[in-house]
């Protein structure tokens, strides 16, 4: 999941074991909406990911989450200049290596209140 309100990103715990990550100590909490702030578990520095096209490396917070598996947040668009393109449905990214990936509109289940309801 992409977040444009996650200042860092964030891998799941869960997720360290099966991708062999080393992970250097974690300073720090996250807070989430809806949940008591938790203790950063470490950071994986320096992990290979693949978007799309885009190959490149970047520094995983891993913290406890039930819901996604990773969070990519600002670190991630500033380090590898990405635009967001809802009205397109998609990523354009202008870094190294310029690229535009489709992407998906996720649901969260919440019901939302039409402004001409109100």
């Amino acid at each position: 999941m992409i977040d444009t309100g996650a200042t860092h990103n964030y891998l799941a715990s869960a997720k360290v074991e099966r991708l062999g990550l080393v992970l250097d100590k974690g300073v720090g909490r996250v807070k989430a909406i809806n949940s008591a702030a938790q203790p950063i578990a470490g950071v994986a520095k320096s992990v290979l990911i693949k978007v799309g096209p885009f190959e490149g490396k970047i520094n995983l917070s891993v913290v406890v989450m039930d819901d996604f598996k990773l969070i990519l947040g600002l670190d991630f668009l500033r380090d590898t200049r990405t635009a967001m393109l809802p009205h397109v449905d998609s990523l354009m990214m202008m870094g190294a290596k310029p690229c535009v990936i489709p992407t998906l509109a996720g649901r969260t289940g919440e019901k939302n209140l039409s402004a001409n309801a109100v």
